[in-house]
């Protein structure tokens, strides 16, 4: 019997996908965007209620409005990380104009404001105010803000050596070589993202970009690691996470991008590191070799804007990496004379196993090759053709006498992914695969 769907049956179908992508939504904003709360009272310290509040972006021009509840309690949730213009109004009261409010990824801020009696038209204005403090949770962390990611020398352009700016709080070039995620294996040579928060392993934290899930699952490094001038900041939690966070014992790393605003704001940059300066490798130097080749390039941008003024923005990136770079090799092969047979330069006797004979009284004895020459006749046809495979010795060393550059060349070309926002959403991405490709060679210089 074939099953038989109705309109009904698909129409609720709809409505659950519906709801799994608000809902999905609504959890990622969580740990991406702010809340603002706050008391209006008058100058006797008594709650005003039906207080207009009103808080703009001062980036996007986009403002939302409240009215207090009947304990002159105002709250806005799901806010983009910037700063805002806060204001309260209510007849027989003077308009009160807070600037300057910076609200940062995951916070949950109060600002209490105070109304006096007066004019409508009468206002009183509030700049150059403290940062606002985390009072309304006991998440325990540091906000990396935009200004610290633009100025702070990164080598590689890797934003993870910022998080030891945090308490408790190392890594990122001081872990052990050689691991996955120190960017020193030769099979994954991407920027190390190793953090080591308060004593847990570097495979305990939890990335995330905009509030989506950023680790892998084999190796748990970072997925997509964005663009130094694409980060408006990132927050680093260690401890007493929050509900929709957790998962990982060690550091919460969350990284929220830039978005458009009502004016074209944009960068370029190109970073460039050569050879040109660099002191030749000290076994390339005494083989007579050339220094092993380095060059490695860094380009890309930013640029943001508005699509419609106050309502919908844009903002895109671009990141490329070339790098070429040599490393020398030392290492051990047949010499010449070991080539035809002749091991006369090795130390000892080579005794011919064709020449063994037993002795009466127990043992053997056998006869050496004359000049430890093996003769070609002798010599396995399958072995011979192997011998050749062997690289020829850039030394008369027994030993360390093969020295060879391993050049190898990486480009990473990522495409930029398309945050576009309308007013207070969430950005939506329009995706698109990282171009990469690895090709090395080996050479003898």
């Amino acid at each position: 019997m074939k099953p038989v769907f109705s309109a009904g049956s698909a129409i609720s179908a709809l409505i659950v996908v519906a709801f799994l992508l608000v809902t999905s939504a609504l959890a990622s904003a969580q740990v991406t965007t702010a809340d603002l709360v706050g008391t209006i009272k008058d100058t006797s310290g008594g709650v005003v209620p039906g207080v207009t509040v009103t808080l703009t972006n001062e980036a996007t021009g986009v403002s939302r409005s409240v009215t207090t509840s009947d304990g002159g309690a105002y709250i806005f949730t799901s806010l983009q990380p910037g700063r805002y213009r806060l204001t309260a109004e209510l007849p027989g009261f003077r308009k009160v104009e807070r600037t300057g409010v910076e609200l940062q990824v995951n916070q949950r801020a109060q600002i209490d404001l105070d109304l006096e009696v007066g004019l409508v038209s009468e206002s009183v204005l509030i700049q150059g105010t403290s940062p606002l403090l985390e009072t309304q949770s006991s998440v325990l962390g540091s906000v990396i803000e935009e200004k610290q990611v633009q100025d702070l020398p990164l080598n590689g352009r890797n934003f993870v050596q910022l998080a030891t700016l945090s308490t408790g709080v190392s890594g990122a070039g001081s872990g052990m070589r050689g691991t996955i995620m120190s960017g020193t294996r030769p099979d994954d040579l991407r920027p190390g993202t190793e953090l080591f928060a308060n004593g847990n392993r570097e495979s305990s934290n939890n990335y995330l970009y905009d509030g989506i899930d950023n680790n892998t699952r084999l190796t748990l490094v970072i997925v997509v690691r964005p663009n130094v001038e694409a980060i408006k900041e990132f927050k680093v939690q260690t401890n007493l996470f929050s509900a929709e966070q957790g998962r990982n014992p060690g550091a919460q790393v969350n990284v929220v991008t830039k978005s458009g605003g009502n004016t074209i704001h944009g960068a370029t940059y190109e970073f460039l590191r050569n050879d040109r300066f660099d002191a030749n490798n000290f076994f390339a130097n005494r083989a007579g070799q050339q220094k092993p080749p380095f060059k490695q390039n860094q380009f890309g941008g930013a640029i943001g804007g508005p699509i419609i003024r106050n309502k919908t923005f844009f903002f895109a990136d671009y990141d490329g990496f070339r790098q070429t770079v040599g490393r020398v090799f030392v290492n051990t092969v047949p010499t010449v004379k070991m080539r035809q047979g002749d091991f006369s330069e090795v130390a000892g006797t080579i005794y011919d196993p064709l020449t063994t004979v037993a002795l009466p009284g127990g043992g053997i004895t056998r006869q050496p090759f004359p000049g430890n020459v093996i003769p070609s006749s002798r010599w396995d046809p399958v072995t011979a053709k192997l011998m050749n495979a062997y690289p020829l010795p850039t030394s008369a060393a027994l030993s360390n006498n093969l020295v060879t550059t391993h050049a190898q060349r990486t480009e990473q070309l990522p495409r930029p992914l398309f945050p576009v926002e309308d007013g207070d959403d969430q950005p939506v991405y329009v995706p698109s695969r990282p171009a990469s490709r690895c090709v090395e060679s080996r050479r003898p210089r």
